[in-house]
């Protein structure tokens, strides 16, 4: 069977909600810089990925709650925001250590560092070669395809 949009979206609404996985009440989420080549799949874990490790790589914490959900108009994907810090998904290097350093891509996590919710790649990898340079992401968001419930 195919879904209704409604129950497509009522899913994903309830999955922006769900404080055990996308939108806990405390204990962030975090968002972290992956420093060495990776294929994201449904089946990645966190030891499939090596966390960027240069001075001011630290891990950054998701907003708390639920996150942003809507519909995208252009393709009725389902899309969920990851709700960003004060400062945006920013790194910046502070230091030399570990330069240069290439990040090819980012990780979404639990707070304890335990589980891995979603991976992606960044569409250029960039490397870091000196102090004051930064790596910014677009909004993490998690797409449920129009379509793609059977």
């Amino acid at each position: 069977m195919v879904p209704s949009l409604a129950l497509r979206e009522a899913a994903m609404a309830l999955l922006a909600a769900d404080a055990a996985t996308l939108a806990p009440v405390a204990l962030n989420n975090k968002v972290f810089l992956v420093k060495a080549a990776f294929t994201p799949s449904e089946q990645s874990v966190i030891g499939d990925l090596t966390a960027a490790d240069f001075d001011g790589s630290t891990a950054l914490l998701a907003g708390l709650g639920t996150q942003p959900e809507a519909l995208d108009p252009l393709s009725s994907d389902a899309i969920i925001d990851i709700k960003p810090p004060a400062t945006g998904w920013r790194w910046e290097t502070t230091g030399v250590t570990n330069l240069p350093q290439t990040i090819f891509g980012y990780g979404f996590m639990d707070n304890a560092g335990t589980t891995l919710l979603a991976c992606a790649l960044l569409s250029t990898p960039v490397t870091l070669t000196a102090i004051n340079q930064r790596v910014e992401l677009n909004p993490p968001t998690l797409r449920q395809l129009a379509g793609s419930i059977q």
